[in-house]
């Protein structure tokens, strides 16, 4: 069976290298799919997964043969957000942290920017839908 993917536009922002930015630009049925890019300049495949009764909201990231993965902790305005809380919806998450990115990008790069905005918070730009994968 064939996945079926949609066109979205999302982008996230390093707080801490404002020229490194994530973007997401399709939804498959269960992720967003796009790139890590340093000055319009695509970098590695990257992935993130909504989570699951069993698992957390997480993060991918394809570069070549080599795979790696991680938690994505979820923010909104600097309180973390889970799928069992009640007090923010997922739709106000405005902030992101890939738990592990850095230090497993340190193994395949020694690009001082990239590692250092991976290492900090994303912000969630307003065509993400925050931590939620918007359903057509």
């Amino acid at each position: 069976m064939a996945e079926i993917s949609h066109p979205i536009q999302c982008i996230l922002i390093s707080e801490e290298v404002p020229g490194i930015s994530i973007i997401l630009n399709e939804r498959t049925s269960n992720s967003l799919k796009g790139s890590i890019s340093s000055k319009n300049i695509i970098k590695h495949n990257f992935y993130t997964h909504r989570p699951r009764r069993e698992k957390t909201t997480s993060w991918s990231l394809e570069s070549g043969k080599t795979k790696f993965n991680g938690e994505a902790i979820l923010l909104k305005d600097g309180k973390i957000w889970h799928q069992y809380q009640t007090t923010t919806k997922s739709n106000e998450v405005n902030r992101v942290l890939f738990s592990g990115l850095s230090s497993k990008l340190s193994k395949i790069t020694n690009n001082h920017d990239l590692l250092k905005a991976t290492s900090g918070f994303f912000k969630i730009g307003n065509g993400c839908y925050g931590g939620r994968i918007n359903k057509v």
